[in-house]
């Protein structure tokens, strides 16, 4: 990096401004912010083996809502010294009810497309809490599943603590948000194609339409529409549901015609393990079309209160069917053919879902001191952080043992009828 004093100097600086007087490193004192570097000061929160994302806003002006874009800027710091320039930005709230959460998301646009903590360069960040997640690591869980299921884009995420103003505000997932572009989600034709959230909390936003079902759809991309664009996906969405709710009438049409058959059971089952009760066609299930093409499900998105974290009782046990009666699900289902695929792509994946396992023994070992941080900032139930990974475990393994079984007497059930 070509910092405008070398990262040298400022690190032996650094150095002895927060040594004692053995020599010993104390932490990092705060400085007053320059051109060059912006102040941290982790004199309370060491650091953890993580990237810490550094913001400060102008004039110290506090993030309040989702429309008010403050002006800020932004340095990633190592250890004992900064690993980025001093990077222009704006910063606003993001999420719905995550924004009246004590530990809010964010959302962040850079003046100049930046790479960030390996990933791919764009303008658009967002910074998730997961305020609710008291392991701090179930959408990335679901992320990762997504991605070695071979989901068609799946957002790219990294681990990072957050100081925003000067204030310690814990572990984030620095995530790439779902937007249609080259390092995001590549279509072959982006002028013909909608990126479309289902999301009922946003029912009242512009850009939102009812589907024939009640569905509220909120259309994401492109942001300027026109009405001939807009009419022609309500259109074919509505002929989508009037097809699967008649499957059976619709003997010259099938069903490959209005979506594409493997990215929709990839979708349902990621969203079935982590039995996800948003993506019962609540909210955060979202879809791409093309004009005069077919439904491609996904990308995966927010997973906070998955994998058990919901409040209803009835959804935190790792037994029964989570999505599978809801919505579109519900009609699928019920054709046999449908029914079939869908029980031969978990057979074929199932290693891959059992895998989550693994995954949650690495990222436990990436956030056991950073986590340590996050809870001396905000509350918890748990008495360590290990028992909540504890938990998360053990709810994964009895889904996955659940799952497993259901699908071997389904096919039992299948090859009885066929024979």
């Amino acid at each position: 990096m070509n910092f405008p004093i070398s990262a040298f100097v400022f690190a032996a600086l650094l150095f002895c401004a927060c040594s004692n007087s053995e020599g010993e490193f104390t932490g990092t004192a705060e400085i007053p912010a320059t051109a060059d570097y912006l102040p941290l000061n982790d004199t309370e929160y060491p650091y953890a083996g993580i990237p810490r994302i550094v913001i400060e806003t102008e004039n110290r002006t506090p993030v309040k809502d989702r429309k008010t874009e403050i002006p800020a800027k932004l340095q990633i710091w190592g250890e004992n010294a900064p690993e980025s320039e001093v990077l222009d930005l704006t910063i606003k709230g993001r999420g719905n009810s995550t924004l009246d959460m004590p530990k809010k998301g964010y959302k962040i646009e850079f003046v100049d497309k930046q790479p960030m903590l390996g990933m791919p360069a764009d303008r658009d960040w967002a910074l998730i809490g997961n305020y609710a997640d008291k392991t701090l690591m179930k959408n990335l869980l679901a992320f990762r599943l997504s991605a070695g299921l071979g989901a068609y884009y799946t957002p790219r995420s990294q681990f990072a603590e957050l100081y925003l103003n000067r204030e310690y505000l814990g572990v984030y997932q620095l995530t790439e948000t779902l937007k249609i572009g080259k390092n995001r989600i590549r279509v072959p034709s982006p002028s013909t194609t909608f990126l479309v959230e289902i999301d009922a909390k946003s029912h009242k936003d512009e850009h939102i339409y009812l589907t024939n079902l009640g569905k509220a759809l909120n259309i994401h991309y492109p942001k300027e529409l026109n009405t001939l664009s807009q009419d022609t996906l309500i259109s074919f969405v509505n002929n989508f549901e009037s097809y699967v709710q008649f499957m059976k009438e619709y003997k010259s049409l099938s069903l490959d015609q209005w979506i594409n058959i493997k990215e929709y059971i990839l979708y349902y089952w990621i969203q079935e393990f982590a039995k996800n009760l948003d993506a019962n066609f609540y909210t955060s299930v979202y879809f791409t079309w093309s004009i005069d093409s077919r439904i491609f499900m996904g990308p995966v998105w927010d997973f906070d209160q998955a994998f058990g974290g919901h409040n209803d009782t009835k959804d935190t046990i790792p037994s029964e069917y989570g999505i599978r009666d809801r919505y579109w699900n519900k009609y699928l289902f019920e054709d046999t053919t449908f029914l079939l695929k869908a029980q031969e792509f978990w057979e074929s994946h199932r290693n891959v879902f059992m895998s989550v396992l693994d995954t949650i023994d690495r990222y436990r070992a990436v956030l056991e001191k950073p986590a340590q941080n996050n809870f001396k900032r905000w509350d918890t139930p748990y008495a360590t952080y290990d028992e909540a990974v504890h938990e998360l475990r053990n709810w994964v393994a009895m889904r996955f043992i659940w799952i497993d079984q259901e699908q071997k007497k389904l096919k039992s059930e299948l090859n009885h009828t066929v024979d």
